[in-house]
C-alpha cells in the first residue's frame, strides 16, 4: 500500500516499510518467512542500500537474512536484541492491558519460532545518521534495543506504539514504564505521521493522533 511515496507492506498483522532516499532506500523490518515472496514483488523497484530491524522479534526479522544476501544490503540493529534476535524467550514481556493479553498470547507461536541467523553490520546508536535523509531513533521499552526510524517528520515506530484498536503505546513490552517514557520521547518529536509495525499508520491533527497521547 502506498501512502504519498511511502511503501507500507502488509504481512499479516504485521508491516514492514521500504523507504526511498537520494543516496539509496531503506527497509525498515522484513516480514516473516511465509510473507517473503510478497515484499519481494514490492521491492523490485527499490534500490535497497539498507535493511534495518526495529528490534528483535522473530515477526520483524524473519527474512533479514535472505534480503541481506538478496539485496547485498547490510543489517542495521541495535546491539542489546542481538541475542534477543537469535532467541525471543530470552527476556519476558508484560501484557499492560487487555490488548495486550490478546497479543501476546496470539504472537505465542511467533515469538517461541526461529528466524534464521543473521550478522548485524552497522550497530544503531541514537541519533544516528543513516543516510536518505534518515536518522536512527532509540525507543526503548517494547525491548531494550528498539529504534525508530525519523525521515523528515515521518516516524517509523516498529512496536513502541501500536494501532490494533486505536494507537497506543506499545501494549506489550519488556519495560512498561521505559515504553510509556518512549511515548513522551516521541511526542517531543512531534512528528507529522508515524507508522507502525502494527496498525494503519495516523497523521498529525486527527483524533487518532490525538488519541496516541493520552495514552
Amino acid at each position: 500500500m502506498n501512502y504519498n511515496g511511502v511503501n507500507m507492506i502488509t504481512c499479516g498483522y504485521c508491516s514492514c516499510f521500504a523507504v526511498r532516499g537520494k543516496d539509496g532506500d531503506i527497509l525498515i523490518d522484513t516480514g516473516t518467512q511465509e510473507y517473503r515472496k510478497e515484499i519481494e514483488m514490492w521491492l523490485g523497484s527499490y534500490n535497497i542500500k539498507m535493511i534495518l530491524l526495529t528490534h528483535g522479534h522473530n515477526d520483524h526479522i524473519g527474512n533479514a537474512a535472505y534480503f541481506s544476501r538478496l539485496l547485498n544490503a547490510p543489517i542495521a540493529m541495535c546491539a542489546y536484541d542481538m541475542k534477543l534476535a537469535r532467541n525471543n524467550s530470552l527476556h519476558r514481556l508484560y501484557a499492560r492491558n487487555i490488548t495486550g493479553k490478546a497479543v501476546l498470547a496470539a504472537s505465542h507461536k511467533t515469538l517461541n519460532g526461529t528466524a534464521e541467523p543473521f550478522g548485524v553490520d552497522i550497530f544503531l546508536e541514537d541519533g544516528m545518521d543513516l543516510g536518505s535523509g534518515c536518522k536512527a531513533v532509540r525507543l526503548e521499552g517494547h525491548t531494550r534495543g528498539s529504534f525508530g526510524v525519523l525521515q523528515g517528520r515521518d516516524l517509523y515506530a516498529g512496536d513502541a506504539a501500536v494501532n490494533f484498536l486505536h494507537p497506543e503505546y506499545s501494549v506489550i513490552s519488556e519495560s512498561p514504564r521505559a515504553a510509556k517514557d518512549t511515548l513522551r520521547k516521541i511526542e517531543k518529536l512531534r512528528p507529522q505521521r508515524i507508522f507502525f509495525g502494527h496498525g494503519n499508520p495516523i497523521e498529525a491533527g486527527t483524533k487518532e493522533y490525538e488519541r496516541l497521547s493520552r495514552t
